[in-house]
């Protein structure tokens, strides 16, 4: 007479069988070619191309646990052009264009604005990229995609001689499916080495995607991660002037209005 399995190890295959299907449906799809789709979810994703095409905006920058923090002031004036001051009064007057793919650094008494190297980093080791945003479809060419469940990942390349070039030679953009939001970003060096981690950490209400908190990590160096809170942004007309390397007299008189002080 045909004899029956313990019921213990019919619990134990069972088990084994779900744990495997877990594994299974978790394990990322290989990288494909990307789809009308995909590029449809990139785009969607872009924060940088989302925000508004003229704007002034205050942030806030501390190390994590911190309470020493400094405030940025940041304007732009179109997709190319971006103004950042810092806000302490020992740094008054200085101000970092950028125009393009360039950055430049203004200081009061100075003859002639200075061009910035690609190395060149903000308060606490911020690139200009991990600051204002990263402009996933025109700084950077779509490779292939993964996905995981909700969670895709785009696998994108610098193109030369944009402002992406000068903060890493590729990145990994993390975005949820279901949401539409990014997650996460990975800035890579031409090794493919993750070199430091972009993190979004909640987004203010409203049909733009535009973050709350950005934590930044610096995988190579290590330290503490910073903090970057979004105190205010105003959507409003950016005076051309403002980005005028030759006449800085028209920006200082610009700035000077501004509720945030010279």
């Amino acid at each position: 007479m045909a004899t029956r399995a313990p019921a213990f190890i019919s619990l134990r295959v069972r088990a084994a069988l779900a744990a495997l299907v877990a594994a299974l449906l978790a394990t990322p799809a290989p990288a494909a070619e990307p789809s009308a789709a995909d590029r449809a979810l990139l785009a969607a994703s872009n924060l940088f191309a989302a925000a508004p095409e003229q704007f002034r905006a205050r942030v806030a920058v501390r190390t994590t646990g911190g309470t020493d923090r400094a405030e940025l002031e940041i304007w732009r004036g179109g997709r190319d052009r971006l103004l950042v001051r810092p806000l302490a009064a020992r740094q008054r007057g200085k101000v970092i264009l950028q125009l393009g793919a360039e950055r430049w650094l203004l200081t009061p008494g100075a003859r002639q604005p200075v061009k910035l190297g690609a190395g060149f980093r903000l308060h606490g080791g911020i690139s200009f990229e991990e600051l204002l945003g990263i402009d996933i479809e025109r700084g950077y060419r779509l490779l292939r995609t993964e996905s995981a469940g909700r969670i895709v990942t785009f696998h994108l390349e610098a193109e030369s001689a944009t402002a992406a070039a000068t903060g890493a030679a590729a990145a990994r953009w993390v975005v949820d499916r279901e949401t539409r939001r990014p997650l996460r970003a990975d800035l890579l060096l031409e090794s493919g080495r993750v070199a430091r981690v972009v993190e979004f950490r909640g987004f203010r209400p409203g049909g733009r995607p535009v973050p709350e908190v950005v934590v930044l990590k610096d995988v190579l160096r290590g330290g503490p991660p910073l903090e970057v809170e979004l105190l205010e942004i105003e959507e409003r007309e950016v005076p051309a002037a403002l980005f005028d390397l030759a006449d800085g007299g028209a920006r200082a008189r610009l700035l000077a209005d501004d509720p945030a002080g010279p």
